[in-house]
């Protein structure tokens, strides 16, 4: 909020990750550049960062840089995910505020301008929440129960974080979220674990318009696999709660079968020893997979990879190059736009 009360024009910095997302792209262009950019209060900037991309996404980027010094672009070696594109993008934007939006335009982008003003209010991080969907009822449903647990069993106690990736983050905060540097990271979950003043706008998320969405349900169950794995303590203690239930199981079946072989004649139970054999080291398996899949974790943190790696950059200025937020307000390209 330093830039505010400097008296000088705030800059805000949105944050886009795409990954062959060219279909969409022009459609995203010409709705920010219709909503936010004619805006007199605030300078807004886009900040492309192409996770990879195989169809024509780049190109389209360096074009819009081309014509409108609004845009930048970064291109990363490979793809590496959705959280590390937008990791890529905090890292590498300068704004006084920081905000991701998808290209697919389910988010519209009017909505920033509510983020805005929640944040010149004094929020330090302002969530995006959905109130209503135009998809599915079943995926409804699956987002719903996704978001509870996260809020219930991972994230902080008081958290206002929303699942997803529609959230504005103040320049403090996006400092703090640059130390994090693990490799399985799931960005809306480290910025909510950071703490701060927060605030929330509610939206309604729109269909996608083109392209088909890479959120999908088997992803939204890794998301939930990494932060319960990342930030709660959920799995080990389900495990520990379910060998001490079985220990406390076995005991009267042990003295069950202990009088049995004293006052009675056993009979040999193929079916009972072999469900019993199945059952426990099912358990046993259950519970080396969790250990396995930590160490793996441990493994991969400990050899201190980097992130990402950039491959290419576009647009007018660099990415780290710091504006005064009154250069650009009105270019020609934002005229054919309107």
């Amino acid at each position: 909020m330093a830039a505010i009360a400097s008296g000088s024009l705030p800059r805000v910095t949105i944050i886009t990750s795409v990954f062959n997302e060219g279909a969409s792209l022009e459609a995203f262009r010409a709705e920010v550049s219709r909503c936010l950019f004619p805006r007199l209060d605030v300078y807004y900037e886009v900040l492309f960062v192409d996770d990879g991309s195989t169809d024509q996404s780049w190109e389209l980027i360096e074009r819009f840089c081309e014509e409108s010094s609004r845009f930048r672009g970064l291109r990363l070696s490979r793809n590496f995910g959705a959280h590390t594109a937008d990791t890529a993008g905090i890292d590498q934007a300068t704004g006084d505020a920081l905000v991701t939006l998808a290209c697919d335009l389910q988010d519209p982008p009017e909505t920033v301008i509510e983020f805005v003003d929640k944040w010149r209010g004094g929020a330090q991080v302002v969530w995006g929440r959905r109130r209503s969907r135009a998809e599915n009822r079943l995926r409804v449903w699956a987002v719903n129960a996704f978001s509870w647990v996260m809020r219930t069993q991972a994230m902080p106690k008081g958290s206002k974080v929303s699942t997803g990736g529609f959230f504005l983050i103040d320049r403090r905060v996006a400092d703090c979220f640059r130390q994090f540097r693990e490799h399985n990271r799931i960005t809306f979950a480290l910025v909510a674990w950071t703490g701060f003043k927060q605030d929330v706008v509610l939206y309604d998320r729109q269909a996608r318009q083109a392209g088909t969405s890479g959120w999908n349900f088997g992803r939204m169950i890794q998301a939930m696999y990494d932060t319960l794995l990342g930030f709660s303590n959920l799995l080990p203690r389900f495990i520990t709660m379910l060998g001490a239930t079985i220990f406390l199981i076995s005991i009267p079946l042990a003295l069950y079968l202990i009088a049995n072989y004293l006052f009675s004649r056993p009979l040999p139970g193929w079916t009972g020893t072999m469900l019993a054999l199945c059952f426990f080291f099912g358990v046993v398996c259950l519970m080396l997979g969790v250990m396995s899949e930590y160490l793996h974790r441990i493994y991969i943190e400990t050899t201190a990879r980097p992130l990402y790696f950039i491959a290419q950059e576009s647009g007018s200025t660099r990415v780290g190059e710091k504006r005064t937020g009154s250069d650009d307000l009105r270019d020609p390209f934002e005229h054919r736009l309107v």
